[in-house]
C-alpha cells in the first residue's frame, strides 16, 4: 500500500485529519463549520454524514470509484487487463431495497 494511503488510514482512525473541528482545536481556524451544510465538520462528518454531500451523491461517487479500483486490481491480478464494465449498477438504498441504475452509453473507462 502506498505510504500516503497508510498515512490517511492511520490519521482517520485516530481523528488526526485536518477537519475544520480539528483545525479549530489546533488553533488554525476560528470556526468548525462545514462549507456545505454549515454543521460541525468533524472527520466522521466529512467521510460519511454530511447531509448535503449525501443529497448530491458525493458519497455514491466516491464509493463507486473505490469499487472500480478494487475491480481493476483484482482483474489485473487475474490477468485481465481491461475488465468489461456491467451495463447496470446495483445500489442498496438506506432501507435495504435494491435500486438498479442503467449505465449511460457515454461513459467510457
Amino acid at each position: 500500500m502506498a505510504p500516503l494511503r497508510i498515512s490517511f488510514l492511520i490519521r482517520s482512525v485516530y481523528n488526526l485529519l485536518p477537519s475544520n473541528a480539528n483545525l479549530v482545536r489546533w488553533g488554525k481556524k476560528d470556526h468548525p463549520t462545514c462549507p456545505l451544510c454549515h454543521g460541525r465538520q468533524t472527520t466522521e462528518h466529512v467521510l460519511s454524514s454530511c447531509k448535503v454531500a449525501l443529497s448530491q451523491e458525493r458519497y455514491t461517487w466516491r464509493h463507486n470509484r473505490v469499487l472500480q479500483e478494487l475491480a481493476s486490481v483484482i482483474s489485473t491480478a487475474k490477468g485481465q487487463f481491461n475488465p468489461p464494465l456491467p451495463s447496470f449498477t446495483i445500489f442498496t438504498t438506506e432501507g435495504g431495497a435494491k435500486k438498479w441504475r442503467r449505465r449511460s452509453n457515454t461513459a467510457s473507462t
